[in-house]
């Protein structure tokens, strides 16, 4: 009886292995952008797990409205690109406020990226891109 119970739990342990160990990866990205108000940072880190789907950021903007990194929506394109999308609402400056959308579209294959600013309630889009790295840092979606 213990050995076919011991026998069930390996089962189990296998089956459900692939999920407990999903590969995450960190990147830390400089950014490089002739943007001067500040709404696209010099520095931004993200986590990505390609098995689940998930996706974190941070940036100076994001961890000074949130105090922690922030959950991304992450899409793989077509061409093997990662796109990320974020929202930081209620952005204060001064007497202002002002809610951003972000988009940050990474490429693998050469580690470059872009990323974009929508700032509500004006028209320009900040925007800014440089090169990431692979982080040997503790992953931002926390496992």
């Amino acid at each position: 009886m213990k050995r076919n119970t011991l026998k069930a739990a390996i089962v189990a342990l296998a089956l459900t292995a692939p999920a407990a160990f999903a590969q995450t990866t960190t990147y830390d990205c400089s950014v490089a952008s002739l943007e001067g108000r500040g709404f696209i940072q010099d520095r931004v880190i993200f986590s990505v797990n390609l098995d689940t789907g998930q996706a974190a950021v941070a940036d100076g903007i994001v961890m000074y409205v949130y105090e922690k990194p922030i959950a991304a929506d992450f899409e793989v394109l077509g061409n093997g690109q990662y796109r990320l999308k974020w929202e930081v609402d209620n952005l204060k400056s001064g007497s202002q406020s002002f809610n951003l959308d972000y988009t940050l579209q990474y490429r693998p294959r050469d580690k470059g990226f872009s990323m974009r600013a929508r700032v509500s309630g004006f028209d320009n889009r900040p925007f800014g891109d440089g090169t990431c790295v692979v982080s040997s840092g503790r992953s931002l979606l926390g496992s």
